[in-house]
């Protein structure tokens, strides 16, 4: 039983490790300029949302660009 409770803690630390990460990771793209993947979108951010399917970045025209594989940050 000790084990699953010593599970349940390290899987509740790596959460909050993960989710700092995630926040760390927003933060520093406020102001910079994205373009999505198929590169049909492109604008400075303003705002990012970070969730549990990931983080989605919303743009000063009020566009979105999902955060993913292939989004260009400059």
């Amino acid at each position: 039983f000790s084990n699953v409770e010593q599970s349940i803690k390290t899987n509740s630390k790596l959460d909050s490790l993960l989710t700092t990460q995630a926040l760390s990771q927003a933060e520093s793209l406020i102001g910079r300029t994205l373009t999505s993947a198929d590169g049909t979108v492109t604008g400075q951010v303003v705002s990012v949302t970070v969730n549990s399917d990931g983080s989605v970045a919303t743009l000063a025209d009020g566009q979105t660009i999902a955060m993913g594989a292939g989004v260009k940050v400059s």
